[in-house]
């Protein structure tokens, strides 16, 4: 796969990796037991300056010129490491801040971004309601016009980084009936009256990375917290959505990964019948199937990366990319945990956590389902 890598972006993957190897691995078994945000952990990313891989460098970030994939290789390997841990960061450093970096006024950068960037303060973005989801045009979240501002009310539902957030980028309607283009995209700060976690919602899976619902009651939104940019709200929040597809997908990739390299492990040191199972023609086949999943998978979305860094439309390739990775890695999960046998179902081994995790890439940021309507739309049916 290095036909993807100059010597920045191997560098930059060497990197990462051996964080992950080194400081996530050994703890990937402890945060998915506790199920509690490892915060020492992801300061210890922001000081090391991972944060920054999408942004530019006045504001802290890298500058890196193949951003987009530089920031799936991070995925990738974070993913490999712990799925829970990564997709906070996929949701704090990408879709989070992205919403500020592109539409935020140069105050809100300051204020909001750049501490972000530094693993300072920690964003969400949130537009799912408990009667919205797929149907993104839908929500009720209301946005009134009142002096100097918005006027908020309304409830989010899996709001990723919801309960550790200092603020979450918010879509909300100004009038329900005009469907997709009322929507305005908000910054809402989390100390604002009237905004409150009214629960931790408690997940089988990705554990580490808080879900919430939250509630808005007449929360005052300034004007400068509107990020509306040339584009409607509604442009901008798909804009957002569409691009962290690919680093979904990078997550499935990752916690595949990381499930076929255990299953590998395994059938070369587990002893039946007088010899390592690996040497059994349906465990080879099995693990040949996986490792080819897993090849289809980063071709297609290292391919999708590319082309949102050569700032080509990626509508069709980055739903594509959702959709092989996040089902491949699914099947690979559940090769593995057959590989593993009996002992896949005790929780010192980690196949069983491979497979939780696996469906979470299938579900968030659009269901596979979703995926497949938008690349129907996108080649005419």
């Amino acid at each position: 796969m290095d036909v993807f890598f100059d010597d920045d972006l191997r560098q930059f993957r060497d990197a990462i990796s051996r964080w992950v190897d080194e400081r996530l691995v050994p703890r990937a078994t402890a945060i998915d037991e506790a199920d509690v945000f490892p915060q020492e952990l992801f300061r210890e990313l922001g000081t090391l300056g991972f944060f920054g891989v999408l942004y530019p460098e006045k504001y802290g970030g890298s500058g890196i010129s193949r951003r987009y994939l530089a920031y799936t290789i991070l995925c990738e390997e974070l993913s490999r490491g712990h799925m829970g841990f990564a997709s906070i960061v996929c949701m704090h450093a990408s879709t989070a801040t992205h919403t500020i970096a592109n539409w935020g006024t140069e105050a809100l950068r300051q204020r909001y971004l750049v501490p972000a960037i530094r693993g300072e303060m920690i964003g969400a973005f949130s537009i799912t309601e408990p009667n919205a989801g797929s149907d993104a045009a839908a929500i009720r979240t209301r946005a009134t016009r009142c002096d100097g501002g918005w006027c908020l009310n309304g409830t989010k539902m899996f709001a990723s980084n919801g309960t550790i957030a200092n603020f979450v980028s918010v879509a909300a309607t100004t009038d329900p009936q005009l469907g997709s283009k009322g929507i305005k995209l908000f910054l809402v700060d989390v100390e604002s009256e009237g905004f409150s976690v009214s629960r931790r919602l408690e997940k089988f899976n990705i554990h580490g990375a808080d879900t919430a619902e939250l509630v808005l009651v007449d929360v005052f939104v300034p004007d400068e917290c509107l990020l509306e940019g040339d584009q409607g709200g509604f442009l901008n929040a798909y804009r957002a959505l569409t691009v962290d597809r690919i680093f979904t997908a990078a997550l499935a990739l990752g916690n595949g990964r990381a499930a076929y390299d255990a299953a590998l492990a395994y059938a070369k040191e587990r002893v039946q019948f007088g010899q390592p199972i690996g040497k059994f023609q349906a465990v080879q086949f099995k693990l040949v199937d996986m490792l080819a999943k897993l090849e289809q998978a980063r071709l297609t979305t290292y391919h999708a990366a590319m082309l949102a860094d050569q700032g080509l439309s990626i509508t069709t390739e980055a739903a594509l990319a959702k959709l092989v990775a996040s089902e491949n890695g699914n099947k690979v999960c559940q090769d593995a945990f057959s590989i593993f046998g009996g002992y896949a179902l005790m929780r010192e081994f980690p196949a069983q956590r491979f497979l939780r995790d696996s469906f979470f890439p299938m579900v968030g940021g659009g269901t596979c389902d979703i995926m497949r309507l938008i690349v129907s739309r996108q080649i005419g049916l």
